[in-house]
């Protein structure tokens, strides 16, 4: 490869990467907690575990994969990757411990 290549191979490489790097701060955890009757359910990230109350769209079940910004406050619209469908959620709490989320998840559920 040529010297002259070695720029439009370089511009390539970040239009390839970009993508990557704007999803990166993107949350994937799985649902590992929802009570009959309550709309606020448990994921499990790597970061810790993520209390989230469904508000529309899908709802997602035990074991669901979701995809998106859902490890700040607030309303949220992210994507279930099992499913293939997209839900709006409301975030209560994030990067919790396993015994503080499901202390939550009852708390709201009662």
């Amino acid at each position: 490869m040529s010297k002259q290549h070695l720029p439009a191979l370089f511009a390539a490489s970040i239009f390839v990467l970009f993508p990557v790097a704007a999803h990166a701060s993107a949350a994937k955890g799985t649902v590992t907690h929802r009570m009959s009757g309550c709309d606020y359910f448990i994921v499990a990230t790597p970061s810790g575990y993520d209390l989230l109350e469904w508000y529309g769209g899908h709802h997602p079940d035990r074991g669901d994969v979701l995809v998106g910004e859902y490890e700040s406050y607030g309303m949220h619209d992210i994507y279930d990757d099992t499913a293939d469908e997209e839900l709006t959620v409301w975030v209560e709490d994030y990067d919790l411990s396993k015994e503080d989320a499901l202390e939550k998840l009852v708390e709201q559920c009662e």
